[in-house]
């Protein structure tokens, strides 16, 4: 990967976060070395984004400093960002393309370059449009131009949005369908009895490594952000149930609409979840876990898996005192069903945290079940040890008795494949 210098512009109003560090790792995540940062507090200029006198203190600085790109947060229009173009003379870049370029970089699956081409064009329809009409008003620049040449323009400018219209269509298209693909398979395995847990949080908070410790599957792990894109499914086999928990990419403030859209088909994981663990980084700050979990929430109701039961994982415990953990424990007990603490690099707390997740999933009963004697009843209780857990099994005359465990969910599929059978709940001691 090629190391680009950069200089980060981060403009904020007054009451608003710091982000400069998070913008900083945004950056060298995306293979840019960072020379300077300037942290400017004030409302938004229309022609530049930021003041007039800012624009120049910048300037300024880059004559003595020369970088490569300047990197702009939160975000810019496109007249605004090639105004600063023009005055800098050299590229602009704000912090949606930033993520958009680590997306780009990180895109393994089909679906997941199939999601960054469609965020990337969406985002960039406005700047081709805007690029388009400079360019032409360059090429006429003297004499005013005939109407020949401004039909020639007009009709250039309508042809490549046409096409970028047709590709983000084509895209969705084919994006439609693997979601249905994904659909498919977990309707299948919630037939079959599969419960599923889905992990969630902000980017870099070690979902990736939670997900190993938990499966010994090989997620790809890096200290860096959005490592994970694609949801990585795996069954996991800790727990006494039919279970499998999925990674998916890490949330971040101000995510871009076309973002959050582009990547909803793999959202869709977490929002049809029987358990979400939310992971949150405990060595940050209390004001940062508390901005860090808030956008998560958001993002939850923005793809409706609000009131599905959240456990949250306070990751990172070995980094900090007993006492700032047992203070943050309290602190954030409010935001989840219930809250542990681990470690998910040592792996730590892990079998509490598993009991946490279990106590949330569908409760399991006790029942006694009569199946038919024959080739159906072999196949039924084959189903019932993939779907619970068959404490007893014995061979009648005419039945075969059956003691399980099971969620209710699994006994009204068993009556729906034949309605004939015996089946009574139990009290077990």
């Amino acid at each position: 990967m090629e190391i680009q210098s950069a200089i980060l512009i981060q403009r904020r109003f007054y009451r608003e976060p710091n982000l400069l560090p998070e913008f900083e790792a945004i950056a060298k995540t995306a293979g840019y070395t960072v020379l300077g940062t300037f942290d400017i507090v004030g409302p938004p200029s229309a022609k530049f984004g930021i003041s007039t006198g800012k624009v120049e203190e910048i300037a300024t600085w880059l004559e003595v400093e020369p970088a490569e790109f300047a990197l702009f947060a939160p975000h810019l229009k496109s007249s605004q960002l090639f105004r600063l173009m023009e005055r800098f003379e050299i590229e602009v870049r704000d912090r949606s393309q930033v993520i958009l370029e680590i997306f780009d970089r990180h895109a393994r699956t089909p679906q997941a370059k199939l999601q960054i081409e469609q965020a990337r064009l969406r985002y960039e329809l406005p700047f081709e449009r805007h690029q388009i009409k400079m360019r032409l008003q360059n090429e006429h620049t003297g004499d005013r131009p005939t109407t020949d040449q401004v039909g020639a323009g007009e009709d250039l400018l309508t042809k490549r949005m046409s096409e970028i219209r047709k590709r983000i269509a084509l895209i969705e298209e084919k994006l439609r369908k693997i979601s249905k693909a994904q659909a498919l398979k977990r309707k299948r395995r919630s037939r079959i009895g599969f419960l599923d847990i889905a992990l969630a949080g902000y980017t870099n908070s070690g979902k990736s490594t939670l997900h190993n410790a938990l499966t010994g599957s090989e997620v790809e792990i890096a200290d860096k952000l959005f490592t994970t894109l694609s949801t990585k499914t795996t069954k996991l086999e800790s727990l006494n149930r039919q279970v499998v928990i999925s990674d998916s990419v890490g949330f971040i403030s101000g995510l871009p609409d076309q973002l959050l859209k582009a990547f909803n088909t793999t959202l869709m994981e977490i929002s049809e979840a029987d358990v979400i663990i939310l992971v949150v980084d405990a060595s940050d700050s209390i004001e940062e876990m508390e901005r860090k979990i808030d956008t998560c929430l958001v993002t939850f109701a923005d793809i409706e898996a609000n009131g599905i039961p959240l456990v949250m994982a306070l990751n990172k415990a070995d980094l900090i005192s007993s006492d700032e953990l047992a203070e943050k424990m309290i602190h954030y007990e409010q935001y989840a069903n219930t809250i542990t603490a681990i470690s998910a690099k040592e792996e730590t707390g892990l079998e509490e945290l598993l009991a946490a997740v279990d106590s949330e999933l569908p409760k399991l009963y006790t029942y006694a079940i009569e199946l038919p004697y024959g080739d159906e009843g072999m196949s039924l209780l084959s189903w019932l040890h993939e779907v619970g857990t068959v404490d007893k099994s014995e061979y009648k005359e005419t039945t075969i008795f059956v003691q399980a465990e099971l969620a209710i969910e699994m006994v009204q599929r068993l009556q729906q494949m034949n309605p004939d059978i015996s089946v009574q709940r139990t009290e077990v001691e």
